[in-house]
Parts: C-alpha cells; sequence; structure tokens
C-alpha cells in the first residue's frame, strides 16, 4: 500500500501464511516466511516482477527472514537448523549459498538487524538473560551487549536509517502483553516512550526518511497498522479490514 493506506494489494497468493516481510534496501527484493510446504520457510520475491526468487532453506522446523545487508547481497535470519529448539541467527547470500552462523547461544534469538549505516553491527532480541530483551553484537557475533534494562519484555528492534537509534516494542512499566513503542539511542542508552494508553502497539518499521514510523497497534478485536512520527505525535490508521501487522517501509527499486 501507499504511505498513506491507499493503493492496497496482495503480493503473495499461496492460501498459507505468509508474515514477517523484509524488503531489500535498494527495494528490489522481498523475503518472508511462509508456510505453504508444510513448513516455516524463507521465499524471496521480486518486486520489480512479482516472482519467485530462488532461495536455499535449510532443514529446520523454522526459518524465518530478519534483514537484508546494506548491499542488499545478503539476508539474515534465525532459524531452528542447529537443534535443541532455540532458534539462531545466521546470514547467507540472498539465494541461500555461503551459510555463516552469528548467534551461539542457549537460548532463543530472534529479529536480527542490521545497522544500515555501518553494516557492522546488529541490533536483535534474545531470551538469553531470562525474558526476551534488546541485545547488539557485531557482524561476527561478538562484543554482545544487552541493551534494554531487562525489565519486561523487549522485542521488535528496528534501526534509524542514521545507524545511531532504534525503535522496538517494550512492556517496561506495564503488564507483559501491553507492548509500547520506545525508541532508543544507542550510544547513550536513552529511551523515549511513543505510544501509552492506546492498546497494544508492536512491530515498528523506521521511513527511508527517519522521521516517521509505521507499527502495527491492536485496540479493538483485532490488529491494525498505523504510522507516526517520530515523537509520536500524528498517529494515523492505515487500515481497516482484517488483521494487519509487521508493517515494512519500502522504497523504490533503484
Amino acid at each position: 500500500m501507499d504511505y498513506d493506506g491507499s493503493n492496497q494489494k496482495p503480493l503473495t497468493h499461496y492460501g498459507s501464511i505468509s508474515t514477517f516481510p523484509v524488503v531489500s534496501p535498494d527495494g528490489s527484493k522481498i523475503a518472508f516466511t511462509t508456510n505453504v510446504k508444510g513448513g516455516w520457510q524463507i521465499f524471496i520475491h521480486s518486486l520489480e516482477t512479482g516472482r519467485r526468487l530462488p532461495f536455499y532453506n535449510q532443514q529446520a522446523s523454522m526459518n524465518a527472514p530478519g534483514d537484508f545487508t546494506p548491499d542488499s547481497k545478503q539476508l539474515l535470519f534465525y532459524s531452528t537448523l542447529a537443534g535443541g529448539g532455540f532458534s539462531q541467527i545466521y546470514i547467507a547470500n540472498v539465494d541461500g549459498s555461503g551459510l555463516r552462523r552469528i548467534s551461539a547461544s542457549r537460548a532463543v534469538d530472534v529479529e536480527p538487524k542490521v545497522n544500515p549505516k555501518t553494516g557492522a553491527d546488529i541490533v536483535f532480541a534474545s531470551g538469553r538473560s531470562g525474558t526476551e530483551q534488546i541485545y547488539k553484537m557485531s557482524m561476527e557475533g561478538a562484543d554482545v551487549v544487552r541493551l534494554t534494562t531487562g525489565e519486561g519484555d523487549a522485542s521488535n528492534p528496528a534501526w534509524n536509517p542514521d545507524g545511531g537509534h532504534i525503535a522496538f516494542a517494550w512492556t517496561r512499566g506495564f503488564v507483559p502483553g501491553n507492548f509500547n513503542i520506545f525508541i532508543m539511542d544507542i550510544a547513550t542508552r536513552e529511551y523515549v516512550q511513543l505510544t501509552q494508553g492506546e492498546g497494544r502497539n508492536e512491530n515498528p518499521a523506521w521511513a527511508p526518511d527517519g522521521l516517521h514510523l509505521a507499527y502495527s497497534s491492536r485496540r479493538g478485536r483485532g490488529f491494525q497498522i498505523y504510522s507516526m512520527l517520530a515523537n509520536g505525535t500524528h498517529q494515523q490508521q492505515l487500515t481497516t479490514q482484517g488483521n494487519n501487522t509487521n508493517p515494512v517501509w519500502a522504497k523504490a527499486p533503484q
């Protein structure tokens, strides 16, 4: 759909759940996970032709995309291929070749996002310290630090295009399950809460201008997509039909 919610149209027609979309920085590809073949696999489509592109999935109960690298040539994803029931973070070329494992914990590691400015570090969500929190590490899996305080549950990290701030969902100060959108300055760890008292708010995604956010919010029976400025003002509902989650802000193919 357009940024104002107009011109909504489907990109997939698999007759099965297709979710967790991520778009390449050059605007040419979308990756998502789908259950169309009886297991959670990553599919990649061209946004120029709409056709499916080749991607080799590892043999695992779950493979899900996290983010493309800034050059759009590699895909970070999380998978249970190592066994033990814990998803870990991996990177591969956009056809699935050149697989390399990045995280190695005895916990669930998910939602890796690459710093769009440097391509050198990753933010991700992990349960390695108990409840799910936001962490940062290098592309090699080193220098792991926890960014959130350990309170509540924190998930859905998303880099601002400036490479210095993230948005994320957090239950801090609320009953677990009532997520709200926060932004954090990575250098200082200072954070600001953008939504409050307005249902359950998750899955923030930055606009290319770094000034707007799209996110999903449940303020009634189902989730809908909203947008707002990065200071939490000018909230606007973009979808009204069905159940809508996991927005991704895409720019036109270059």
